[in-house]
């Protein structure tokens, strides 16, 4: 059951965004529907990435004879779904469910509706990438919220054109006013920012430990609860990026570098992005332990940016991370949980890049290459010697 937080009135317009949109796959929306459906997402732009991918299956209405060619066609749309890989066992269940009506009262045809396949697929697509919450104040939908589930990731179009991309565990909430005078989000997790330029509306980015000002830029911001350190990092344009509890300072990105800033103000050190090696493969640092400030980091295989690397759909893992470190990534990409049986285990280093791999596979690959035992069970995993 797609699990919404909402007013009367916001539940109401996504029961009539789903009729609108069904309608428009089964070609019978006319043209005051359509221009209301083009209005709802115009007011709900975190709903639009799911009407594109849907109205791309090309769902038809059809008339079917009996009940197995309607049940044979309506496997060719999870067919279709699991081609685009969206899990739909929720669909199956829900079919069951579902009542095929009759054409008329005197005929023995059936019709399977694109109406009902084309709903139940929304709630999917919803399900297997975010969860849509409104928040009300006096009685009025005020704040909207788009929030991806452990394992998954979405990408919305802000009002504005912007175009954020969603990775697994995170949430973003911006106003439903955005765009008219100012724009501002809040950001839980990790996004890539794509932000059209407007010199007259600066774009803000708030987390719990930093605010993120651009005003037209391509940006990485990772800020999970429980990480050690937020990181923004730049690829194209300038940030101006304020410590909250030091906003009389702001701190500047050129392209290519990051900002490393811990989540609870520990000993970070700025280090400037051209600073030489000491020797041992770490940076000089200053005497004023608030900050870093670094180049962003390369794949020696294929020179990927590795902070972006989740935008491509790949894992990559340092060879300065512990499999503690790694785990967390694992879990966040796979919608698992990594347990640890000794801390020898958890303090090994290894690297390397997956990008369609199962967690078995993933976990199998590493294996071979640094030994060590694996059990999984359900979605717990416990790593051993």
């Amino acid at each position: 059951m797609l699990s919404l937080t909402i007013s009367i009135t916001a539940y109401m317009t996504i029961d009539r965004f789903w009729d609108l949109l069904a309608k428009k796959n089964c070609g019978e929306a006319n043209s005051d529907e359509l221009q209301e459906l083009d209005d709802t997402l115009l007011k709900n732009p975190e709903w639009k990435n799911t009407a594109d991918t849907l109205s791309n299956l090309n769902f038809e209405s059809t008339v079917f004879d009996n009940t197995e060619e309607a049940e044979s066609a309506f496997e060719t749309h999870l067919e279709r779904m699991k081609r685009a890989g969206v899990a739909f066992s929720d669909i199956k269940r829900n079919y069951d469910d579902f009542q095929v009506p009759q054409r008329n009262g005197r005929s023995k045809k059936w019709l399977i509706s694109a109406s009902v396949i084309a709903t139940s697929l929304i709630i999917v697509l919803l399900l297997k990438n975010s969860v849509i919450t409104s928040e009300t104040k006096n009685g009025m939908a005020n704040l909207s919220q788009v929030t991806t589930k452990p394992g998954s990731k979405t990408q919305i179009r802000l009002p504005d054109g912007s175009v954020v991309r969603l990775n697994s565990s995170s949430s973003l909430t911006y106003d439903k006013n955005f765009g008219k005078n100012i724009r501002e989000v809040s950001l839980t997790g990790e996004a890539f920012f794509d932000v059209e330029k407007d010199s007259s509306h600066p774009f803000i980015i708030h987390t719990n430990a930093i605010d993120i000002k651009v005003l037209g830029t391509a940006f990485n911001v990772k800020s999970y609860p429980g990480d050690a350190n937020i990181e923004t990092s730049l690829l194209r344009g300038k940030v101006e990026v304020t410590l909250k509890n030091r906003s009389n300072e702001k701190i500047y990105l050129n392209p290519n570098e990051k900002l490393v800033v811990a989540n609870d103000d520990a000993f970070v050190s700025r280090t400037p992005a051209n600073e030489p090696d000491k020797g041992d493969g770490k940076k000089a640092i200053s005497s004023t332990p608030t900050y870093a400030v670094r180049p962003l980091t390369y794949y020696p295989v294929d020179s990927a940016v590795i902070e972006t690397s989740w935008v491509d759909n790949r894992l990559i893992f340092q060879e300065n991370e512990t499999f503690q470190d790694v785990a967390l990534k694992m879990e966040r990409w796979y919608g698992v949980k990594i347990h640890f049986a000794d801390e020898e285990v958890a303090r090994m280093r290894p690297f390397g890049s997956f990008t369609n791999e199962t967690i078995d596979q993933a976990l199998d690959a590493l294996r071979e290459s640094f030994g060590f035992h694996y059990k999984i069970s359900g979605n717990e995993i416990t790593i051993s010697k």
